[in-house]
């Protein structure tokens, strides 16, 4: 084994193979590994992953990157890996290999990418009220400060009603506390329409809250919970051992037992599964028979399939034409493997089929019925969001201060000038004095309106350049508005708000931020381009 020359001789066997490799570092023994059939092993594929993401140039790494998917071509890591090393070195082919990858078919990958979505949806939610909150507030800035200090104004207390609004952003720098300040102020000065919004908003962040309280994934993505142990004695075939407390967990150890080779505790729980708790599922009484026919009891056997039968599933018709073929009843043998064919079950195995436990179990193992107060969410903070949420439909509201009929500034009855039935600020009236000649005041009056009109739309596009969407929130457009920032604060979240996602127990792969970062620079692009269209060719209402 000392000269490399004579690894040829072991080509066919792995654990040889690997062990050389572990030693030398050859690389002639991966194109060896590639082409022998291995079942899934995820911890070898990790410490390959790992020895990609250490690899000095983008073959090697390429090279090992593919060893470690013929380990393991369902880890969601595998996945993201090539994708990312495809965008960082402009190799678009890698990324055509990685889609082929069979990984939404596993349920850890499944419930990574569901926990984060949500956890990506409620803190997109959450900013996007926000943004709005702080928008609205900037355009009623005038409202609030004539309605709380309704004598007359100078610009020393205007500041300082400026500054006292703006203490849970600048100060605190709290967004939860400004959702909540905010909010309740505005509630007293927002129009029916914009309370509607509010109200949405305010709906779905509880609600989605509520949702991922029970959905108890976080556990399970970091590798602390039965659920997870049981996901690693079925998909990873670990040995983990752990002493089933319901149904749905006996018939996952089941599973995982026969499938290790320990078909007498694998019979011990199926047996009670069906016969003391009376569980009449399909993959429990054909899991059964299957192993029936491992210890020759054929008449017990042909029994349960027959039983098994109720159900429109292959695999109990496959079976038992195999049972028939071992007593050469090859007619009736024939008859059942057509059956199964009908039910769309064909399989080239000479051995019985099993049936996998369904994902469904796992899902119902991770829904509790008991609120999660520890997790993603606190509870506390949901009681706040729904007290705002009736808030809103208190029938109090600040009349709106008078209005300039010129240039719009909100203005208080003492600083309003009053001209039959309109009002003036004294800026305005002040000019109006300058001219007595009525077809000058009215070009003037039209200058004055034209300068506010274009102060608001400049303001508008500054927001829009902060953040796309904003600009038109301002401008009362809230509809495209929200959809536009929600967009914009989706792609913006991973990137910004990392320590809030969830990577799963043992967790190695290449960095994300290329992926991230291809996928906000597209969407961010189209955000700007759709508001600032509609900022300059649009009126100033949804």
């Amino acid at each position: 084994m000392h000269d490399k020359t004579k690894i040829v001789e072991y080509k066919d066997d792995p654990l040889i193979l690997w062990f050389w490799r572990s030693k030398t570092n050859d690389t002639k023994v991966d194109s060896f590994l590639k082409d022998i059939p291995m079942p899934r092993n995820f911890y070898l594929s990790g410490v390959l992953r790992w020895e990609a993401k250490e690899a000095k140039n983008l073959a090697e790494q390429y090279n090992k990157l593919k060893l470690a998917i013929h380990f393991d071509s369902l880890s969601i890591e595998n996945f993201l890996s090539l994708i990312s090393l495809g965008i960082s070195n402009r190799k678009m082919g890698f990324l055509k290999s990685a889609f082929s990858l069979p990984i939404f078919s596993d349920f850890r990958n499944q419930i990574f990418l569901l926990g984060n979505f949500v956890i990506l949806f409620i803190l997109t939610l959450f900013f996007t009220t926000i943004l709005f909150i702080l928008t609205k507030l900037i355009y009623y800035l005038p409202v609030l400060s004539h309605r709380f200090d309704p004598m007359k104004h100078n610009v020393f207390k205007g500041i300082i009603g400026f500054a006292l609004l703006l203490i849970p952003v600048l100060i605190l720098r709290n967004f939860y506390l400004a959702l909540i300040v905010y909010s309740i102020i505005l509630t007293m000065i927002f129009n029916k329409h914009e309370k509607n919004w509010l109200r949405i908003h305010l709906v779905l962040i509880f609600v989605f809250s509520i949702a991922i309280s029970m959905f108890n994934f976080v556990p399970f993505l970091k590798g602390n919970d039965r659920v997870y142990h049981m996901y690693q004695i079925l998909a990873l075939d670990s040995d983990i051992r752990i002493n089933p407390e319901t149904k749905i967990e006996k018939k996952v150890l089941a599973y995982a037992l026969k499938k290790q080779g320990s078909y007498d505790e694998a019979m011990t729980v199926y047996e009670d599964l069906y016969y003391n708790q009376h569980i009449q599922s399909v993959d429990v009484i054909n899991n059964l028979a299957n192993l029936y026919t491992i210890y020759d009891e054929d008449e017990r056997a042909e029994e349960l399939y027959r039983k098994a039968m109720y159900s429109d599933r292959g695999e109990p018709y496959f079976n038992l034409a195999l049972l028939k073929f071992k007593k050469i009843e090859y007619l009736a043998a024939g008859e059942f493997m057509e059956e199964a064919r009908k039910r769309g079950f064909v399989s080239v195995s000479k051995e019985p089929v099993d049936i996998v436990p369904n994902t469904k179990d796992f899902y119902s193992l991770l829904i509790t019925k008991n609120l999660n107060n520890s997790g993603f969410v606190k509870l506390k903070y949901l009681l706040i969001i729904l007290a705002i949420f009736f808030i809103t439909f208190i029938p109090f509201k600040i009349s709106p201060p008078y209005y300039c009929a010129i240039c719009g500034r909100a203005v208080c009855k003492e600083c309003a000038e009053e001209t039959g039935e309109e009002f003036y600020c004294h800026q305005c009236q002040n000019k109006l004095n300058a001219t007595k000649n009525e077809e000058i005041e009215g070009e003037l009056k039209d200058a004055l309106g034209k300068s506010k009109r274009l102060n608001k739309k400049i303001l508008a596009i500054v927001l829009n350049i902060i953040l796309p969407g904003a600009g038109l929130i301002y401008r009362d457009r809230n509809f495209s508005g929200l959809i536009i920032s929600f967009f914009a604060i989706m792609v913006y979240a991973p990137l910004l708000l990392k320590p809030y996602f969830v990577a799963p127990s043992g967790w190695i792969s290449f960095p994300l931020n290329p992926i991230l970062f291809v996928i906000a620079l597209f969407v961010l692009i189209l955000c700007y381009l759709i508001s600032f269209s509609a900022i300059f060719g649009g009126s100033d209402a949804d």
